[in-house]
């Protein structure tokens, strides 16, 4: 009988190795003003992060973990992260991966 533990390493390496060369892509966020999406804990608020890092958040709804946003400043990235956020994706790249059209 085969050990479930087998199966369970086949599915992770596959998974990274699927996800790896796509995971790059989310982690360039663009430039000044550009559309970020803000990956936050979920018992931390998503605006209040967005907030003290100088921005401000993009259309009306969100989800558990995460929320668009932007900023005129160039180092908004860094700030979101030092206040308290997980991530800093480029909101761009995850609209065009969902099949949103951003105008």
């Amino acid at each position: 009988m085969t050990d479930w533990r087998i199966y369970l390493a086949w599915a992770i390496g596959l998974g990274l190795a699927l996800s790896g060369p796509v995971l790059p892509l989310f982690a360039l966020p663009g430039g000044t003003g550009a559309m970020l999406l803000v990956v936050t804990p979920p018992w931390r608020d998503s605006i209040g992060v967005i907030e003290r890092a100088g921005g401000r958040p993009i259309g009306p709804e969100a989800s558990l973990l995460g929320r668009f946003a932007t900023s005129d400043g160039a180092d908004f990235p860094a700030r979101l992260r030092a206040s308290g956020a997980w991530a800093v994706l480029d909101g761009q790249a995850v609209a065009t991966l969902c099949g949103w059209e951003v105008t």
